[in-house]
């Protein structure tokens, strides 16, 4: 190994592939990315024994520099993703922005008890593939240690991520909980139940639930129903719905209250989830208004508003929302990124008035001038 290198000391392009043929054989990928970047700045005409500090560096040896330092990210981050250290091969692959390409080397891993917490890390904790990362985590460490890592990572991860979590563990439990009440019943009446989905299998056996008997960790079943509110998609709401059905006839003391509008947790859940798929919606939307307007801000926040809203924004009442916006949410009261914006209402009302009269008597004069730029967009397009 070293004899090749030596006779090739008088062509330092020769000398550099050969170095990195051996490194790549002997699969020494992080001495290859080092051996590439020399490559690079030696090619460049810059010292190969230190990173030049770009912002010394003019134009256009500073966008060079930038390049190869991506590609030699892209090569070793590959190479490692191909023996599977996929840990490591996001380490250089994600400075390249190749979420893709990890991505879909995660969709063909299987994981073993060696590799599990390595791609669970990489899939769910660092955001390449949630989905996928929360059910190798339940199929490992299970309900609870899935919906606690969930709750802890929501907040740094985008809504799309968010709702294919939920949906994950809306399934999950659903499949969990369908098993265990079919077992029960079978116990009890010496066979299978003849019906096939939850709400008709719990419909005339109240007995299931006698002395508050349970069939699934109640405050798992509690959990995921309030992940479900960031659901859309009708089939996984059909299973969120089967989920408060079954959540109603727990006892009063297994049906944790949460904030308003959900201190009846699995009614008013069960109310905002139909609405969503326009059943009952006339109901649903004098409930959440009336808790809305008589919910405390300064108490409880803002989630019976933003509930409001956003039930309005599903149900495609885009200037009712619009108003309730400007009725509903004072000059101090800031709304969490789930509440749809005035910006985006006025876009899909297209009621441009009503936005810049609401930006103007709040005195918001960046608000008022994207509206006027937004429509000068929409004109546009």
């Amino acid at each position: 190994m070293f004899d090749k290198i030596a006779s090739l000391a008088d062509d330092a392009d020769k000398l550099f592939e050969e170095l990195v043929r051996q490194l790549v054989d002997a699969g020494k990928f992080h001495e290859l990315f080092d051996a590439r970047l020399a490559q690079s700045r030696h090619r460049l005409g810059l010292p190969i024994d230190k990173a030049a500090n770009l912002d010394d560096l003019p134009e256009p040896i500073r966008t060079n520099v930038e390049q190869a330092y991506l590609s030699a990210c892209r090569e070793v981050g590959q190479l490692l993703l191909e023996q599977g250290r996929f840990q490591e091969g996001w380490m250089y692959l994600r400075p390249a922005g190749e979420k893709t390409l990890v991505r879909a080397s995660l969709e063909r891993a299987v994981p073993d008890e060696n590799s599990i917490e390595e791609l669970i890390q990489v899939a769910l904790h660092e955001g390449v593939a949630v989905e996928r990362g929360l059910g190798w985590m339940l199929g490992h460490y299970g309900t609870c240690n899935s919906i606690t890592t969930f709750e802890g990572i929501a907040g740094s991860l985008d809504l799309d991520d968010q709702r294919a979590c939920a949906a994950v563990l809306v399934r999950h439990l659903h499949n969990e909980l369908l098993a265990n009440v079919c077992a029960h019943i079978e116990r009890v009446e010496s066979g299978p139940p003849k019906e096939t989905s939850l709400p008709a299998m719990i419909a005339n056996r109240g007995w299931l639930f006698d002395n508050d008997s349970y069939h699934v960790d109640t405050s798992h079943l509690g959990a995921v129903v309030r992940f479900s509110r960031l659901l859309e998609d009708p089939a996984t709401l059909e299973i969120a719905i089967e989920l408060t059905e079954y959540g109603r006839c727990l006892g009063q003391k297994l049906q944790y209250p949460g904030d308003p509008p959900f201190t009846d947790p699995y009614t008013s859940h069960r109310l905002l989830f139909l609405a969503t798929l326009g059943r009952d919606l006339e109901t649903a939307l004098a409930f959440f208004d009336q808790q809305a307007k008589e919910t405390s801000v300064e108490e409880f926040g803002s989630g019976a508003i933003e509930t409001y809203l956003i039930l309005l924004n599903r149900t495609h009442q885009y200037r009712k929302a619009l108003a309730a916006y400007n009725d509903l949410v004072s000059t101090t009261t800031s709304l969490s990124p789930f509440a749809p914006t005035p910006l985006a209402l006025a876009q899909k009302s297209g009621d441009w008035d009503l936005y810049l009269e609401i930006m103007q008597n709040r005195g918001d004069l960046v608000g008022y001038a994207m509206g006027h730029i937004q429509q000068l967009q929409d004109q546009d397009s």
